[in-house]
């Protein structure tokens, strides 16, 4: 077997929530739509280009004249950021210290804000909203709700997604795709479970399976 190197930095844009795996790996930038009030100067591309590839062409050979440098740097964390973070982080912080003057500074800063925004944002994760919504709104005090109930109950959150789900609300097949990407403490996929109400038997779920997923991926309660 031989291992290749392939890291390589990637832009991503879109609207909405991105799935777990692209946006925990990654430094999270918020965007808003330009007010009526603001304004900026029109970019056209041609008009930069020779400029973009100008620059271009500096940092591709400043890049290899410190590549075995970079190599070699462990770049110190700011406090608090850690594992999946760090991870993200470390080539950038290695860049800035090797660029040197008050990069290393500003860059450190910036990783503590981002780092911050992304955990307080709940809503970064479409998946961790959804946990996170089942764990302070729609499940507090009770074991167990029929899935009718639970998607009731998230579509009638004021500010939430879940009642305009690409033009539709969440529904129990949603609902079901979205939580079996996690797993319960006996390391099996949340899945609805047979809950018996009112002489009848309904399909939902049970809180003891979702606590697992609360410690690991949720925030913490405000």
């Amino acid at each position: 077997m031989v291992e290749f190197p392939s890291y390589s930095a990637v832009a991503i844009a879109g609207l909405g929530g991105l799935p777990d795996s692209i946006t925990t790996r990654s430094v999270i930038i918020r965007m808003r739509r330009r007010a009526r009030n603001e304004h900026v100067e029109p970019f056209r591309q041609r008009l930069r280009e020779a400029e973009g590839n100008k620059l271009r062409g500096r940092l591709a050979q400043w890049a290899e004249q410190i590549r075995e440098d970079i190599a070699g740097r462990w770049p110190e964390m700011p406090d608090g950021v850690t594992d999946r973070a760090a991870d993200v982080w470390e080539p950038l912080l290695a860049v800035a210290d090797a660029a040197g003057g008050d990069w290393p500074e500003r860059a450190r800063a910036a990783c503590v804000e981002l780092v911050n925004a992304a955990r307080a944002d709940d809503k970064g994760s479409l998946g961790i909203r959804l946990l996170t919504d089942l764990r302070d709104h729609v499940m507090v005090g009770i074991d167990r709700l029929p899935t009718v109930a639970i998607l009731d109950r998230l579509c009638a959150l004021e500010e939430a997604p879940w009642a305009d789900m690409a033009g539709r609300p969440l529904d129990s097949r949603g609902l079901a795709k979205m939580l079996g990407g996690y797993m319960t403490s006996d390391n099996t996929p949340i899945k609805a479970r047979n809950i018996k109400a009112a002489g009848a038997v309904l399909k939902g779920y049970y809180t003891a399976d979702l606590y697992d997923a609360w410690e690991r991926y949720c925030p913490l309660p405000s």
